[in-house]
């Protein structure tokens, strides 16, 4: 069986797949650390602790609601930090971003990401949102675990995400009472009440010392008041007084006096004036640098950034960004999850967005977002020395000069560079489609062909390819709305969504104009013939791939010519026709050779071994299978290495080495199980069968 014809090999590289769970190792530990500066809540902590002591023989789902800033996720991680030991089954984290620029995390986005931690590699993360809930609920009935649930906009958000084991807690943060949880699933609920004024004056004294804060008393008092118990309003205020040791309370309560605004997001009442004045304050007392770096960065589209977007956002350099974006941790106008990973609280995004709107012009605005678009697909396209191109890439002319060459992936981080910002690609791609720039969308969905190529990650492919097409359609480019058509087609392709992948391949050829690049119907036919092979429709699959060699012939393109040859050989070597078979794949062979496309040459290799074994050439096949594993190990690709593997053993089982045999199908079968091929249920058979022959 054929799979992924147009990946180069990449010495040096690692495979990333997850193993699935079965030891310690693999149990997830995804809670944040609790704050530094976490005051009182005892009573509330008390609460909270005193509803663990009954079990109910199901998950105990637990509300934090209350209005933004109020303390729901700090309490939340400061609870569960020190009662994690108590749930063998492990802990995950997500934001549902009820307030993120895009809108609320879809709940397949979630799982997919629960999935992988909970060790599912991502080709084996199911593309339909009720297949992934299953298999989540499968892989969390054995032992109970923690899940927090951050930022929740609704229960129909919450409900898929709830683990299946007994005794599970699952902690949701949310605006919102979510009263549907207590009917639906005896979800206990909890409203945080603002701050007393001595517990504010507490959280005041041990930001900046008692002597400071004792020494103006009364207008620590007059801070307390105003920033009406809000932990992001006090913390907001104290992190400017911090950094600047020699600045006078008095000073501070004067200016939270005036000048307020509220926040849209807040309802009409004096906790909008509050954040509003404190966020006001620190923003006043930002060197301007920094407070444009605020602003700028506003128009980010996803939850979480690095400093080389924070630079393209601001035109700076890297080095100098990094340095404003610390300014901006001290006074908790953004917050560092982890080491130069940067996120904003929703409502200081708010309030930068509002800024932006205040002091920078309209085309500032858009210029900023545009050049953080553009940063992103320069960062996506320049790891497309990992795949072989499979058509020529559509050209986009960038409106902003290259950024510093430094904050772009480098080619070794290539890969881990397009898993870690996946969703913030996604959102670039989201964003741009909604500004009306649909062709700078579609560029970055096929930007992420890449990863998408040696990940898997099928429902994301999926959902980036079906934007693809959209933003196509509306640029009206009919090429690269084909290109996108049969990425849906390999997407539904790998996940095993067959009759999906057809509509998609078919459609492809329908939307090529008769005109258009021709490249893009060798790929839809192509597509055609995998699917007909990989569902044992070997004559269908014989076809669509002559079709397929036909057209690659006529457009004189050699690579495509090879990669037909191989496919024709491996249906062939399927329908019994060894000696045909051989034919094809020696020509692939000295094609894919001359143009030196290593990986190809080893795919071509291991399917020409299992040709010649079926012809009793065994000395020979073992030879060219020996060589092409050892290409794949170098390469990377766990799938290929095991099938090498597996060809090696039927070398073996073929040459009458039943032992040999029985000890190299047991070596690959878990690694079939691992990758989630459909493989391993041939590899398992064969392996019964040299155990227990007739």
């Amino acid at each position: 069986m054929t799979t992924e014809p147009h990946l180069p090999l990449q010495r040096g590289s690692s495979s990333t797949t997850s193993t699935p769970r079965g030891g310690e190792s693999d149990v997830p530990r995804q809670l944040k650390t609790p704050p530094a500066r976490f005051t009182n809540r005892e009573q509330e902590l008390a609460s909270l602790q005193a509803r663990l002591d009954t079990s109910t023989g199901r998950p105990l789902v637990q509300v934090i609601s209350g209005p933004g800033g109020i303390g729901k996720t700090a309490l939340a991680l400061r609870w569960l930090g020190g009662i994690a030991e108590r749930y063998p089954g492990g802990a995950l984290q997500a934001s549902l971003g009820a307030f993120d620029p895009t809108g609320p995390v879809p709940v397949g986005e979630v799982l997919g990401q629960f999935l992988r931690a909970l060790g599912v590699p991502g080709s084996r993360v199911p593309v339909d949102v009720d297949e992934q809930g299953g298999l989540f609920r499968t892989l969390t009935a054995a032992a109970p675990m923690l899940v927090l649930l951050d930022n929740a906009d609704s229960e129909a958000q919450v409900r898929p995400l709830i683990p299946a084991a007994a005794d599970s807690l699952v902690v949701v943060t949310s605006r919102r009472p979510l009263g549907g949880l207590a009917v639906d699933e005896g979800a206990r609920l909890l409203t945080l009440e603002p701050l007393t004024a001595e517990h504010s004056m507490t959280l005041l004294r041990d930001t900046l010392g008692a002597d400071r804060v004792d020494t103006e008393r009364a207008h620590a008092t007059t801070i307390v008041r105003l920033t009406a118990g809000l932990p992001i309003a006090l913390c907001s205020v104290a992190g400017r007084l911090a950094a600047k040791p020699k600045a006078t309370l008095e000073r501070t309560a004067s200016d939270l006096s005036v000048g307020r605004r509220r926040l849209a997001v807040l309802s009409a009442g004096k906790e909008g004036d509050s954040v509003q004045a404190s966020f006001d304050l620190a923003y006043q007392a930002l060197p301007p640098e920094a407070a444009r770096t605020y602003r700028l960065l506003g128009q980010h589209p996803g939850a979480e950034f690095g400093v080389g977007v924070a630079a393209a956002a601001v035109n700076g350099p890297a080095a100098t960004t990094r340095r404003l974006l610390d300014e901006l941790v001290e006074v908790n106008m953004l917050t560092e999850p982890e080491d130069g990973r940067y996120a904003f609280h929703d409502l200081h995004r708010l309030h930068a967005v509002e800024k932006a709107e205040e002091h920078e012009t309209g085309d500032d605005r858009r210029d900023a977002q545009l050049r953080i678009l553009e940063w992103y697909l320069r960062g996506a396209r320049s790891t497309a020395h990992l795949v072989t191109l499979d058509q020529e890439p559509i050209p986009y002319e960038y409106v902003h000069r290259r950024p510093d060459g430094s904050s772009l992936p480098s080619e070794d981080e290539a890969l881990d560079w397009l898993e870690r910002e996946r969703t913030n690609l996604f959102a670039a791609m989201q964003a741009a489609a909604q500004i009306g720039m649909p062709a700078l969308g579609w560029q970055l969905g096929d930007a992420m062909w890449p990863l998408f190529l040696l990940r898997k990650h099928y429902r994301d492919f999926l959902t980036v390819s079906q934007l693809g097409v959209d933003c196509a359609k509306r640029w009206g480019n009919r090429a690269a709305e084909v290109i996108m058509r049969n990425r849906c087609g390999a997407a539904c392709r790998g996940a095993g969504r067959f009759d999906e992948a057809v509509e998609h391949y078919t459609a492809a050829l329908r939307a090529l104009p008769a005109d258009g690049d021709q490249v893009a119907a060798i790929r839809s036919v192509e597509g055609l013939g995998l699917v007909a092979l990989a569902q044992g429709r070997l004559d269908d699959a014989l076809r669509e791939f002559d079709d397929d060699l036909h057209r690659s012939q006529q457009l004189e393109r050699a690579h495509d010519i090879a990669l037909a040859q191989v496919n024709l050989g491996v249906t062939l070597t399927r329908l019994g026709r060894a000696g045909e078979a051989i034919e094809k794949l020696e020509q692939a062979l000295g094609l894919l050779t001359g143009q030196h496309d290593s990986y190809n040459v080893a795919r071509a290799r291991i399917d020409l071994a299992r040709a010649l074994a079926l012809e009793g050439r065994t000395a020979e096949a073992t030879e060219h299978v020996t060589e092409a594993r050892e290409a794949m190990r170098q390469s990377g690709s766990a799938f290929e290495e095991a099938r090498a593997m597996q060809v090696l053993a039927e070398v073996a089982e073929s040459a009458g080495r039943a032992d040999e045999a029985k000890e190299r199908y047991e070596a690959v079968l878990p690694i079939f199980t691992e990758l989630g091929r459909p493989e391993a249920s041939e590899v398992r058979e064969r392996l019964r069968q040299v155990q227990n022959p007739s």
